[in-house]
């Protein structure tokens, strides 16, 4: 399922503390023995006031993250809740490895390229195109990157008008892929944001795709 996904950015100001708030002497006050200074509230949260903060929003998150625990065969015993766990036995969690995501969200990208850019391919003729490799965003993605990849030089090895290149300088084109956490609205269920980029060989960006894949809710399997 095509998605386009337009973010914001959320700036907050920051060191509030050490403002001050003078209150002016009244026009008909005459005389007065000193102005009147009301100290700022300290705070690490953005100013709304000059002497006076507000909680900031919360920032956005992506989350929540795809992780599974392997069981430990140890378990601690009621009757000693400080007896150490044995070594290597307790419970481990780890970033499980996920190719399908990939091999899913390149398909779905390269279809909505061919869709979307048939009159740019029609209008070029042959082309020469190096896929380069995936670009992680962060280190905690599922493994199995390079299976997106691998899906996206095979789509584009079986196109009559696409020579697909071992190296960058016999191509004409590039074709790079992002791929980063997503932020569902529910934050219930991971989700990932799959872009690939066609590119000039100088470097200028001719067209961006994207395709947003959530797991399951209750399941493993993603769509």
């Amino acid at each position: 399922m095509k998605k386009t996904v337009l973010l914001g950015a959320l700036i907050l100001a920051s060191g509030c503390a050490g403002t001050v708030q003078e209150t002016p002497e009244p026009a008909n006050a005459g005389n007065v023995e000193a102005v009147q200074v009301i100290p700022a509230m300290p705070c690490s949260y953005s100013c709304m006031q000059p002497n006076g903060c507000m909680h900031a929003a919360e920032p956005v998150v992506l989350k929540p993250r795809v992780v599974e625990t392997l069981k430990g065969s140890y378990h601690k015993r009621r009757c000693c809740p400080d007896e150490p766990a044995l070594p290597g036995q307790e419970d481990i969690t780890y970033v499980p490895d996920a190719p399908e995501i990939y091999v899913i969200s390149a398909n779905r990208t390269v279809n909505s390229m061919q869709k979307e850019a048939a009159a740019f391919f029609e209008q070029i003729g042959i082309m020469k195109v190096y896929i380069d490799e995936a670009q992680p965003k962060s280190d905690d993605l599922p493994g199995g990157t390079e299976k997106g990849t691998e899906t996206l030089k095979n789509r584009f090895a079986n196109m009559s008008n696409i020579i697909v290149t071992p190296t960058k300088d016999e191509a004409d084109y590039v074709i790079n892929s992002v791929i980063d956490w997503f932020d569902t609205p529910t934050k219930k269920v991971p989700a990932i944001k799959y872009d690939l980029f066609l590119n000039e060989k100088s470097g200028r960006v001719i067209g961006e795709w994207s395709e947003i894949i959530h797991q399951a809710e209750g399941d493993r399997s993603w769509w």
